[in-house]
């Protein structure tokens, strides 16, 4: 039965990353069928159910509820960010000021000079950490009982160079990888081939995950031009 409630007053839904594309069009429901109410998208958007809500799995199924979702997240964010812009632009010009002053008397004693080393650099000097993740147990769940049975893979807060075992049918070909959170939103991404080795489908892969915070997550794997698939995971 479709879903009753409005949906014309949704503030306008501007898609940032891939995921946000594939999931806002994916799944068409023109009947509305199973909606969630107004109200519950919008408590959603602001992170005030737990994650096991299933509201939230729907939005992996719905493109119209994940659309009106996403853009409930961002007219929270502008809102956000236009009550606080004074304060920030005072905090940014103080830690500025005491930023370029730490930074020129650290270039004076350790003689480097501002702008000598890169982020390339700088990345190249973290060790990455070699890690495998094995796919292949993961099945479609049938049921939310299933679903909460799957154990997560562990990923830790590294620069991670990654080999995954992929699902028993996958193709090789080109994988795009984002580790996402409860809201679908990216934390960290990479992509890599992957090639049949010894009867199973391995890809290789990088993720940098030293900003993203400790907790449960979905590691979303797709190949290039088919669609997303998503496993429980969590960092470490």
């Amino acid at each position: 039965m479709a879903n009753q409630h409005q949906h014309s007053d949704s503030p306008d839904f501007n898609p940032d990353d891939d995921i946000d594309k594939v999931l806002g069009r994916a799944n068409p429901n023109p009947t509305r069928a199973g909606c969630p109410p107004r109200e519950v998208l919008i408590a959603l958007s602001r992170r005030e159910r737990p994650i096991e809500d299933p509201a939230y799995e729907h939005l992996t199924k719905c493109s119209p509820c994940y659309r009106e979702f996403r853009a409930f997240q961002d007219a929270s964010a502008r809102s956000r960010r236009t009550k606080g812009l004074t304060w920030v632009a005072a905090v940014a010009a103080v830690v500025l000021v005491a930023g370029a002053a730490a930074w020129f008397l650290l270039s004076a004693r350790e003689g480097v000079s501002p702008g000598s080393e890169s982020a390339a650099q700088r990345n190249q000097a973290v060790p990455v950490q070699r890690a495998e993740l094995d796919l292949r147990k993961y099945v479609v769940a049938r049921s939310e009982r299933e679903k909460s049975e799957q154990q997560p893979v562990s990923l830790t807060r590294d620069r991670l160079s990654l080999t995954v075992l992929l699902p028993v049918g996958s193709e090789p070909g080109t994988y795009e990888v984002q580790v996402v959170d409860s809201e679908l939103k990216s934390r960290a991404s990479g992509s890599g081939s992957a090639e049949i080795r010894t009867f199973v489908t391995t890809l290789e892969t990088t993720l940098d995950l030293r900003s993203v915070p400790s907790g449960p997550y979905q590691l979303a794997l797709r190949r290039q031009g088919e669609e997303w698939q998503l496993f429980p995971a969590r960092v470490e």
